[in-house]
């Protein structure tokens, strides 16, 4: 009963520490004296902000924290910050802000929320103005431009990032920090579900980021921000609309997002509406055409998407809570199918036409090739408490529920349906300064069922959860900021039962496809029965970094990091015919020979443990300024998806006709991975701008080369600003891959050139933003190497957008 007590008075005296009612007042200037205008003045852990007047004055008044922790933001200088402790008297903070040359915007997805200058892991920030210019209808190609950051281009209408070579399971998709919860690691034709068109920014985190993500940020997370649950007060209504048309595909784009808000309530309404044809392209869209295949068109490229989004907050000065939800509905062509089709339905469509005279050619086109019809409806909570008790400056809470589903119809009929429904949950304490350490320790669970029912269905019904600590901490000392971290976690996937079917006839040289030379040799014929174990994998991944000033507006960061990650589901358990990717998978689980033998024993599987070193120069003050990272990845047991030379037949149900598919074989061996990013930027005038970027990556594994690794890339930029108006030309000129996998093709190398131009003006109440912007202006045919369809579909041609956009 004594301990009881005395454990109760403890409580009561954290919870009970006085508070003192203080006035925070001061002034932000720049190294030359002068007033900053604008600047954001907040108190960290609460939802006081405050801005800076004309004279660069701001201040706060019945400010009930005894915890005082000023940050300052400007997007146009290196950002400022004090630590006041505990304070009970009336403080007045000023602050002198350096100039910096790029835009020094907060990254979101680094735990700490330092800026894009201070971060020690490379970053890059894409924010909504230059967002708006580049937006693509897929994620990878808005993206693709970004130093590092490549496409896995599965036509106009599907694409994710690729970020240094690594893609589906590497590479995290988050929305506001959490699991965007669809199908697009799974398979290279599963768009992205996520929305840019009311995205704030999109930040790119380059090289691990496990510590905050889990396992499948080992190569990089991807996170959209943006305002479906508002987080600040705000009285009155704002908001944008958009319309544009583009030429390439005929298509239309209508956007529009509002926020509003009384007193301690805050509601937001987004939604868009894509419709396209299919795309135009400079030539045929296969490398080796067939008589009858339709120039200067991809087939089943065309989209229509329709997707609407509502968000409630309630918001105080001791946090916020809020909910959103999301209803995305989109119809999408699986490029590479269409003409294929065709070849294989003539005699079926010749006995057709003979029944039905009055059978057009159009209607048969509607029905060819592969439909993907997506449903997905996403919740999404968050909410943050400001020092909810003595030590603790925020305690943050999100947390996510997606149910998914995508049907993919094939002429007309319904085929196979692939759904997942996913829960992502996180918890993350803020701590006040201990010996100079600040920092986050948090936990994260993560779940989804994942299913799929129909001829494609390649990876049986399975579960994946996980459960994780995380722990990151930051230090100043002078003029250089350390940081380290750890995440442990678990993992867990449980299969269904499975038979996998395979057919195999040898190959004889490496390229060659299954033809008329190979018919009467025999086939081995394969159908055998699994009773998948459950997998568990407990992931521990480290990581130390610096980020040294070591002169005014100069810098250099390193990161070393060594960070696990367990196989996902697909890698696992991968076992029959991929028709997107025209193949055949096998999956790390089973064992299967070079002449194609599958063993009925089931194989180890070794988590992939990558060790990791960056390093990162900047400049960022003065007329010029430059951003270049080094990477070297180390990997041991890494997981990758290689071609075998050998056919997997299957038998066409309804014609009789053998097809072929190569057998794409996951398999673990060690890797080399290394590289640079570079940028950099020189202002030729106050309005005038030159920007160049470069990238390489070289990828290898035991005595071969990675497949679809992305060329060498250079590009440049001039832009234009002057009041209202703003202008750009560049191009970006891609080099051929000849560093190629075994049984993988080189690939030509290309050069885009793009301008776009933009004109602003105001009106009562409204800003108008005219615009337009040209695209592959050369009409180049251009072949991308990280695509699965490089020799089924180029990139789209010549293309011309214009449209208009209203701020109020």
């Amino acid at each position: 009963m004594k301990m009881r007590s005395l454990l109760s008075l403890s409580i009561a005296g954290l919870l009970s520490a006085p508070v003192y009612a203080t006035t925070v007042t001061g002034k932000v200037t720049d190294t030359a004296g002068q007033p900053v205008a604008g600047a954001e003045v907040k108190i960290e852990g609460s939802r006081r902000v405050a801005y800076t007047d004309e004279n660069g004055v701001y201040r706060f008044d019945d400010v009930k924290q005894p915890h005082i922790h000023l940050h300052v933001y400007s997007s146009n200088f290196i950002h400022g910050d004090n630590d006041l402790g505990d304070v009970n008297t009336d403080q007045n903070v000023d602050f002198v802000l350096k100039p910096a040359s790029v835009e020094n915007i907060v990254v979101t997805a680094n735990a700490l929320q330092s800026s894009v200058l201070e971060s020690v892991a490379p970053v890059t920030v894409i924010v909504a103005e230059k967002l708006r210019k580049i937006e693509a209808p897929t994620l990878g190609e808005t993206l693709k431009n970004a130093p590092g950051v490549h496409s896995t281009y599965f036509g106009p209408v599907s694409s994710s990032p690729v970020i240094r070579g690594n893609d589906g399971p590497r590479v995290k998709i988050v929305q506001n920090g959490l699991d965007v919860s669809d199908v697009s690691r799974v398979g290279p034709d599963h768009n992205v579900a996520t929305s840019l068109a009311s995205a704030t920014q999109v930040e790119v985190l380059r090289g691990p980021a496990t510590l905050q993500y889990g396992s499948g940020a080992i190569g990089g997370v991807v996170n959209v921000v943006d305002k479906r649950i508002p987080q600040y007060q705000l009285d009155g209504v704002e908001g944008e609309a958009e319309t544009s048309y583009s030429t390439v595909n005929n298509g239309s784009y209508t956007r529009a997002d509002v926020t509003g808000g009384s007193g301690n309530i805050v509601w937001h309404v987004d939604g868009f509406y894509r419709d396209t044809d299919n795309a135009d392209i400079p030539g045929f869209a296969s490398i080796d055409p067939d008589e009858d295949e339709p120039n200067g068109e991809l087939e089943s490229s065309a989209m229509e998407t329709r997707n609407v989004v509502a968000g409630l907050s309630y918001v105080a000065e001791e946090g916020y809570f809020g909910f959103a939800v999301e209803q995305l509905n989109n119809e999408y062509g699986v490029p590479g199918h269409s003409h294929g089709h065709e070849d294989e339905h003539d005699e079926h469509d010749e006995e057709h036409d003979e029944l039905d005279g009055n059978h057009e050619d159009e209607e048969h086109e509607g029905e060819e090739g592969v439909l993907l019809d997506v449903d997905m409806t996403r919740y999404q909570a968050a909410g943050e408490w400001h020092s909810p008790i003595q030590g603790l400056t925020n305690l943050k809470f999100a947390a996510a529920y997606t149910d998914y589903q995508h049907a993919e119809i094939e002429d007309g009929e319904p085929g196979t349906v692939f759904t997942n429904e996913s829960s992502d949950i996180r918890l993350s304490a803020y701590h006040e300064e201990v010996n100079g350490w600040h920092g986050v320790f948090g936990v994260q669970f993560n779940h989804s069922d994942y299913n799929a029912v129909g001829e494609e269905a390649f990876t049986p019904g399975n579960s994946t959860s996980s459960y994780a600590l995380y722990v990151i901490e930051q230090k100043n000392v002078g003029d250089v900021t350390f940081e380290l971290g750890g995440r442990l976690e678990r993992t867990t996937l449980d299969a269904d039962a499975s038979e996998i079917e395979l057919e195999v006839l040898h190959e004889a040289h490496e390229g060659e496809e299954h033809d008329e030379e190979h018919e009467g040799e025999e086939h081995e014929e394969h159908a055998i029965a699994f009773n998948f174990p459950d997998y568990d994998f407990t992931s521990v991944s480290l990581s130390a970094g610096a980020n040294w000033e070591y002169q005014e507006g100069h810098s250099i960061a390193v990161t070393l990091s060594r960070s696990e990650r367990a196989p996902s589901q697909q890698e696992l358990f991968s076992a029959g015919q991929h028709l997107a990717t025209q193949s055949y998978e096998v999956g790390l689980v089973f064992d299967m020979d070079d002449e194609g033998h599958i063993e009925e024993t089931l194989k180890g599987v070794k988590e992939e443990v990558s060790t990791n070193l960056d390093l990162t120069f900047r400049k960022f003050t003065g007329d010029w300024g430059y951003s270049v990272s080094f990477f070297y990845n180390q990997a041991d047991d890494y997981i990758y998806q290689t071609s075998t030379g050998l056919i997997a037949l299957t038998e066409h149900e309804e014609h009789g006709d053998e097809e072929g598919l190569p057998v794409y074989y996951f398999q673990q061996a060690d890797a080399d991975i290394w590289g640079f990013e570079a940028e950099t930027y020189v202002d030729l005038s106050d309005s005038l701008r030159l920007t160049v970027f470069g990238d390489y990556i070289r990828a290898e594994v035991e005595d071969d080369n990675l497949p679809r690794t992305p060329p060498m890339r250079f590009g440049s930029e001039l832009s234009y600003v002057n009041d209202g108006l703003s202008a750009d030309v560049g191009f970006t000129w891609y080099d051929e891959q000849n560093n190629v996998a075994s049984f993988e093709t080189t690939t030509d190398g290309y050069t885009l050139v793009n301008a776009s131009v933009q004109y602003e003006f105001a009106t009562q109440n409204i800003d108008w933003v005219v615009f337009a912007r040209g695209d592959n202006l050369t009409d180049e045919e251009a072949r991308v190497h990280t695509s699965f369809l490089k020799d089924q579909a180029p990139l789209p041609g010549r293309n011309f957008t214009m449209g208009v956009r209203a701020l109020f």
